[in-house]
């Protein structure tokens, strides 16, 4: 057997040395290249998706400052006319469902729980006009 061991030694050497490729060898080659390749592609979408990551937190970042200031916008407003218009709730409510969506701070909370808890509802009256 160690006769046998050796004669395989020294033809893959010899084959190895004439630049002869066996199909065993070609196969070897051939997943070795697929591996490397396929680090190499990892590495590149691990790269893209920091890229992409950052890029999504600083979208969410100025996405929460203009949702902060247009509920500032809103807070001042309702309490100038002390009340929250009937008509606006449901977008007031989606505009600080969607502060919070993105990280919204207690802030934000506060102003719009202090509207929907102390200010009145203040009804409104709307007319269609139906003729044109």
């Amino acid at each position: 057997m160690k006769i046998f061991n050796e004669i395989i030694a020294l033809t893959e050497w010899l084959i190895d040395r004439l630049g002869i490729e066996t199909g065993g060898m070609k196969k070897r080659r051939e997943e070795h290249e697929l591996l490397v390749q396929t680090s190499q592609n990892l590495a590149a979408l691990q790269e893209r998706y920091a890229e992409n990551s950052i890029q999504i937190n600083n979208l969410m970042i100025a996405q929460r400052e203009i949702l902060a200031d247009k509920i500032n916008e809103k807070y001042k407003y309702y309490i100038s006319i002390n009340g929250v218009p009937e008509d606006e709730i449901e977008e007031f409510t989606n505009l600080h469902q969607a502060y919070k969506g993105v990280g919204g701070n207690h802030s934000g909370d506060a102003k719009y729980e202090y509207c929907m808890n102390h200010l009145f509802v203040i009804p409104v009256e709307t007319k269609l006009v139906t003729e044109f």
